[in-house]
This record gives structure tokens, C-alpha cells and sequence, in this order.
């Protein structure tokens, strides 16, 4: 799916833009499944982090907090949790 300049019928410029926002997330975080949802109007992402069991998934109100959350969890892979007694 391409987003355009021009809204989908019943929808607004601002979801046109938000589509827009949400293919430049999916340009910067490759591996991320990244959608905008204009009926909850929230951008949501998907993604199989290393070592998970059931995809992430992470929804942000902005475009700017959605690349914050999609960081935040990759660093969350990088970082190996500490190891306590009996694990």
C-alpha cells in the first residue's frame, strides 16, 4: 500500500499525512510492520523482537512517540536482562 497526497474516500489530509508518517517509519525501522489506525487515530507497530514468543506491538498517539517506542524496544533486545539466582 502506497499513501498519497490525496485522502482515501471519507477520509481527511490528516490521515493522508498520517500514512505518509507511517511509510517514513516503515523506511526508518525496516523490520517493523507500521500502520496508522484512523478510525482509533493512533499509528500501531508489529514486530517479532529476538528472543520473544508473540510479536510486540506498540501504538503511539504521534509519529514522533512511535519512533521513541520502536527505539525504546530495540534497545530492550540490545540490553541482556540481568540474571537472577535459579534462572
Amino acid at each position: 500500500m502506497t499513501p498519497t497526497s490525496h485522502p482515501a474516500p471519507g477520509g481527511t489530509d490528516d490521515d493522508a499525512q498520517r500514512w505518509q508518517q507511517a511509510a517514513q517509519l516503515r523506511a526508518d525501522h525496516k523490520r517493523w510492520i507500521v500502520i496508522w489506525l484512523a478510525p482509533e487515530n493512533c499509528f500501531r507497530a508489529y514486530r517479532r523482537l529476538p528472543g520473544a514468543r508473540r510479536d510486540t506491538a506498540l501504538s503511539a498517539a504521534t509519529s514522533a512517540e512511535m519512533a521513541d517506542l520502536i527505539g525504546q524496544a530495540e534497545q530492550g533486545t540490545r540490553t541482556p536482562l540481568p540474571r537472577t539466582e535459579g534462572s
